[in-house]
This record gives C-alpha cells, sequence and structure tokens, in this order.
C-alpha cells in the first residue's frame, strides 16, 4: 500500500531541526514532505521553529515571543550541541525564507504551534504572498503541496476559515469517536494521532467519515510498525531513510 514517511522538522536525525540544513537533506535524499513549525517573534515575524523557548537547541536562552528576529537570526542553531561543528552556519529561518525556497518543489506540513490569535492570519497571508494557494489542491501527499496542522484545534479551525482549500489535520493523541466527530464538524481533512495508539479499527472508520489519517511521534521501529499496518497513509519521522528500509523490510 502507499505509505509517506514525512521528515519530521526536515531531516532532523542528521541536521539542525527545522533549518536549510536539515529541509535541503530531506529533499537530497528523496523525502519532498517535510513537517515545519510556525511561530511568531516579539516583533511580529513569522520564523520556523518548534519549541517555546531557544534553550534547548540553540546558544541562546528565553522564549521565542520574547526576542527580535534580529535576535532569534543571531543565534546558532546547534541542536542541543551534537550539530555545533558540522553545521556552524545553520540558523532559524523565517517563513518568508522558507517558503520562497521550496516553492514548486516540496510538500510542507505545516504546523501552528503557538496559540497566539494573530497566528493562523499571518501564516495565511506568507502562504498567498509566496503562491503557495496554487498547489492548496493537491492530493495528500503531493509535492508541490501544502498542508497546516495543529494540536490546537481552534487554531486550525481559524486557519480553515481563512484557508479553505487547503488540506488541514489535527494532531490528536488518540482516535476515537469524539476526535473524529470534532473534525468532521469542524471541517477538518484529516487527523493524526499518536502512532503507538492506531488500530486497525480506528482508522478505518476515520476514513468511512472521509477523513485522512497518518501518525506522528514515531519513538521505535514498532511504533512505524504500528501506524503502517493500521491502515494510514504516512506518519512523520526523523529518521527516514531507515524508516523506509524498515517498511521494505517488512514487504518482503
Amino acid at each position: 500500500m502507499d505509505f509517506t514517511l514525512i521528515a519530521h522538522r526536515g531531516y532532523s536525525f542528521s541536521a539542525p531541526e527545522n533549518s536549510f540544513e536539515a529541509f535541503d537533506m530531506a529533499l537530497e535524499r528523496g523525502f519532498d514532505n517535510f513537517e515545519l513549525d510556525a511561530q511568531i517573534t516579539k516583533d511580529g515575524q513569522l520564523v520556523v521553529f518548534h519549541d517555546q523557548t531557544v534553550d534547548r537547541v540553540t546558544d541562546g536562552q528565553g522564549e521565542v515571543s520574547d526576542h527580535t528576529l534580529k535576535e532569534i537570526q543571531a543565534l546558532k542553531l546547534i541542536g542541543g550541541y551534537e550539530f555545533k561543528e558540522e553545521f556552524p552556519d545553520a540558523y532559524i529561518p523565517t517563513m518568508d525564507e522558507f517558503l520562497g525556497r521550496y516553492a514548486g518543489r516540496a510538500h510542507p506540513h505545516l504546523e501552528l504551534k503557538s496559540r497566539e490569535a494573530a497566528l493562523p492570519t499571518m501564516v495565511a497571508e506568507a502562504l498567498k504572498r509566496h503562491g503557495w494557494l496554487n498547489v492548496a489542491g493537491t492530493d495528500t501527499f503531493d509535492a508541490p503541496g501544502i498542508t497546516v496542522s495543529s494540536f490546537w484545534a481552534d487554531q486550525l479551525y481559524r486557519s480553515k476559515l481563512r484557508l479553505p482549500n487547503v488540506r488541514h489535520g489535527w494532531l490528536i493523541n488518540e482516535l476515537s469517536e469524539e476526535t473524529v466527530d470534532a473534525s468532521v464538524k469542524l471541517g477538518f481533512d484529516s487527523v493524526y494521532p499518536r502512532a503507538g495508539t492506531a488500530t486497525l479499527e480506528s482508522v478505518s472508520h476515520a476514513y468511512e467519515r472521509g477523513l485522512t489519517v497518518r501518525g506522528w511521534g514515531i519513538d521505535n521501529d514498532d511504533d512505524l510498525a504500528r501506524i503502517y499496518k493500521s491502515g494510514a497513509a504516512g506518519t512523520t519521522i526523523n529518521w527516514p531513510t531507515e524508516g523506509q528500509e524498515f517498511l521494505n523490510s517488512m514487504a518482503d
């Protein structure tokens, strides 16, 4: 069956997460679907960054929202020091830089990371500005294409209202009757359960309600095998090459 591996924050197993080095590496290794995170700086600029604070993966400290863009981009993106020597020039990209760099050659899965009210509107405007709405109607994992996701249903709903033709997926811990019902009611296109919780029954039910399913939170081969066997369409993963090799071995 078709099953797509999405490079989580780029090829984050081998390069600093959410960096151009990680996204470029994903493309070079044949993975044109990758996940990234959107946040807002102190001076109202969109940047590609996951954590609420910069402490874990940069040489700085404090919350993203307490830094200006200039301050954010002066930080070294060292990924907990494991990439300090190998990628000395890695930095935190703006969303405009990202969308311009990968236009026409990738399928970003863009996560609305924070609950700031302005975030869905700012992301929608950036996508329009860079022409990404021209590929909004493509199939689930076609590249070029675009998908918006979030753990926050209210943020995702605000985004869907602004971008009705863009695929939207709700990140959840577990598929249930309640989460499927809510997804359908709110007009979402997809549901994204934690991979280790997916079952054939729950995934099949979501598909019957018109939703696409893909996983997240792959920690090991068992998680990958479970989401694959559940009938889901794909998953995010930090190590897509090794993941594809594992899936190929299952099919042999």
